[in-house]
């Protein structure tokens, strides 16, 4: 009987390991932590082997790197449609939120906070911002937004950033846009008149 490992059938088997192994990692750090996550905790979470880990990271930062990475990935809003300003910048921003809020990716990354030096999180995670970032300014650019559109950015990624990873405060569609229309100076920060939808800019 012929060995399967070695045949073009087992490979799905391994890809569906490193899947598991990957969605364990991101569970064990929303739950427990960055210190308590170990790889013989994410191994057991997964089904699998401490060695099935070692076969394809070399230690726990680069397993949580290759989770986070592949989670943000996945996680990664649409280009902007350019219709509107504001609708783009909500699109990409509720995408980020649900991401962070709804997915054990929000709970890693909080987790991962006070270690962003570690090098092997310190890269992917600047990778992670700097995407972020860009998809932002195509949604700025060439518009009448643009000028000083880096420090638009920065408020609203740091709204996002300190409700949900440092607060630990939920945010919703009326945060959101709120937000967004304080950020482009479509409504006065004190104006008591309630808007309706986000403007067609």
């Amino acid at each position: 009987m012929a060995d399967v490992r070695q045949t073009p059938a087992g490979r799905p088997q391994e890809g569906r390991v490193t899947a598991a192994l990957l969605q364990a990692t991101l569970a064990e750090l929303a739950e427990n932590g960055y210190e308590k996550t170990t790889l013989a905790a994410v191994a057991a979470r997964a089904r699998t082997s401490k060695q099935a880990v070692y076969r394809r990271f070399g230690d726990k930062a680069e397993l949580i790197a290759a989770a986070v990475e592949h989670a943000l990935e996945s996680a990664n809003p649409a280009s902007p449609q350019r219709g509107s300003v504001a609708e783009d910048l909500r699109i990409c921003l509720q995408n980020t939120v649900t991401t962070l809020q709804e997915t054990p990716l929000g709970g890693a990354i909080r987790a991962l906070v006070p270690y962003r030096r570690v090098p092997a999180l310190a890269q992917v995670l600047d990778e992670a911002e700097a995407n972020r970032r860009l998809i932002l300014r195509q949604i700025f650019i060439a518009t009448p937004f643009e000028a000083d559109m880096e420090a638009r950015i920065d408020l609203l990624l740091g709204f996002v950033y300190f409700r949900l990873l440092l607060r630990n405060v939920r945010i919703d569609g009326e945060d959101i846009e709120r937000a967004i229309y304080l950020v482009l100076g479509l409504v006065a920060p004190r104006d008591p008149v309630p808007h309706a939808g986000l403007p067609g800019m």
